[in-house]
């Protein structure tokens, strides 16, 4: 009897301390997979082990409706493909005779792939009025999509630089974010007559 169960703890020793292999002969960690794996579902231990020195990482998630897959992203794969978040900047010289006007700016960035938030902006010029009234000009700045594209829009609206500045110029920074990574909300929502209100029902949460 003795003999019998010292066998089995040794098979359980071995057992677990085994590094087990799937369409591979040498497996590196305790379960390696040189292939294609779907799962139902999967448990991470915490905390999180530490990459070692010669290891990379891909950053994994499921895609939205209609694809509904899964994508990866390492910017090792192509160094040049986009990230799940980009910083672009525009340097934007304006038309002589509008000075500060940018009305429709085509950035080429796919609208139905991309999503894209102006984070800052600045421009090089002072901008007045000739009215009489001390009045602080209010910058319209925002891209829209339109067309397939995103677009751009940057504006004193209703003043603009002295003529005898040179021609403005705006610098617009964006982040532009992957779909496939972040969503979309848009929302319309009306005070009435009141001057604060809440949303009708949490967007996110």
């Amino acid at each position: 009897m003795t003999k019998i169960i010292s066998m089995v703890l040794f098979a359980c020793t071995v057992f677990v301390s085994a590094q087990v292999g799937i369409n591979t002969s040498k497996p590196e960690k305790d379960l390696t997979v040189n292939g294609t794996m779907k799962t139902s579902g999967m448990i991470f231990k915490k905390p999180l082990e530490k990459l070692g020195a010669d290891e990379n990482y891909t950053f994994v998630i499921k895609s939205p409706a209609p694809e509904n897959k899964i994508t990866a992203y390492n910017d090792t794969f192509v160094p040049n493909s986009p990230a799940p978040i980009n910083l672009i900047q525009f340097k934007i010289t304006c038309d002589p005779s509008d000075k500060d006007w940018v009305n429709q700016f085509d950035t080429k960035i796919n609208s139905n792939k991309f999503l894209v938030v102006i984070s800052s902006f600045g421009f090089t010029q002072p901008v007045r009025t000739y009215s009489a009234d001390w009045l602080t000009p209010v910058p319209q700045i925002f891209a829209y999509p339109s067309g397939g594209t995103w677009k751009l829009k940057a504006d004193y609206q209703g003043f603009a630089p002295d003529n005898s500045f040179p021609t403005g110029e705006w610098t617009l920074n964006l982040l532009v974010f992957d779909k496939a990574y972040a969503k979309e909300l848009n929302t319309t929502q009306d005070l009435g007559t009141s001057t604060t209100g809440a949303a009708a029902a949490p967007l996110i949460q």
